[in-house]
C-alpha cells in the first residue's frame, strides 16, 4: 500500500459524472448547504453545524487531518464544479493495507448516480494507484440508498455488528459492513460489461 503517495497531495480523481478533489474556500457555501441540512444527518454519528462560520474551521480541520495522515476529504463536484456532496477516505491501516471510506451528497443530488459514479472512481484509484487491498464501508441497515449504491458498486456485505457502536447523537447502533476487496471490484467490473452490452444500466 503506497501511503506515502496517498499523501503527497490531496488526490484529484475524475469520473463520467463528477470529480473529487480538494474542497476549497470557493466551495464554503456549497459545503454550508451540505453540512447545515439536518436532513443530511439522518444516517451519521453526530448532528448538522448550527452556522456558516464554522465552514472555515472545517477546512481547517481537513488540512490538518491530511498533514497528520488521517484522512482524505474530498468534495464531489459536478462538471460545472457545483459542490454535490462529501467524500472520505479515513482509517487509512497499513499493515492490512486497507481504508475506510464514507460518504454524504446533498439532498438535491441524490438518484441520478453521483455517490455510484464517485464510489467506483475512488474504488479504482484505490486499488490501481494506492494499491490498497481492502476498502470497507460502515452504514446503518435503514440507510437504503447507502446500502444500494453500496451493493451496486461491488460490495459485499460481511455483516451487521449489533449495538456495537455509540454515536454521539444517535446513542447506540447497528452498523451493516460492507467490504470490497481487489477480485469484487474486477467482478463488478465484469459483470458492468455485461450489463452494458444487454443494455441493463444501474
Amino acid at each position: 500500500m503506497k501511503t506515502d503517495l496517498l499523501f503527497s497531495s490531496v488526490p484529484f480523481i475524475a469520473s463520467e459524472k463528477v470529480t473529487l478533489t480538494q474542497i476549497t474556500d470557493l466551495d464554503l457555501d456549497g459545503l454550508w448547504e451540505i453540512l447545515g441540512d439536518d436532513d443530511n444527518f439522518r444516517f451519521t454519528p453526530t448532528a448538522a453545524f448550527s452556522s456558516k462560520g464554522e465552514m472555515t474551521e472545517r477546512l481547517r480541520e481537513n488540512a490538518r487531518l491530511f498533514r497528520g495522515r488521517k484522512q482524505v476529504t474530498l468534495g464531489i463536484h459536478s462538471d460545472l464544479n457545483q459542490l454535490l456532496g462529501l467524500f472520505q477516505i479515513s482509517e487509512i491501516d497499513p499493515a492490512i493495507s486497507g481504508v475506510t471510506v464514507s460518504f454524504m451528497l446533498r439532498g438535491d443530488s441524490t438518484g441520478f448516480g453521483y455517490a455510484s459514479s464517485a464510489l467506483r472512481a475512488v474504488s479504482k484509484y484505490l486499488f490501481d494507484t494506492v494499491e490498497v487491498n481492502r476498502i470497507q464501508a460502515y452504514v446503518l441497515p435503514i440507510n437504503y440508498r447507502g446500502v444500494l449504491v453500496l451493493e451496486r458498486c461491488g460490495f459485499v456485505k460481511e455483516g451487521t455488528i449489533r449495538e456495537g457502536f455509540n454515536w454521539p447523537d444517535k446513542g447506540i447502533v447497528d452498523l451493516a459492513l460492507y467490504s470490497l476487496l481487489p477480485s469484487d471490484y474486477r467482478r463488478s467490473l465484469s459483470e458492468g460489461k455485461k450489463k452494458e452490452k444487454t443494455g441493463y444500466y444501474l
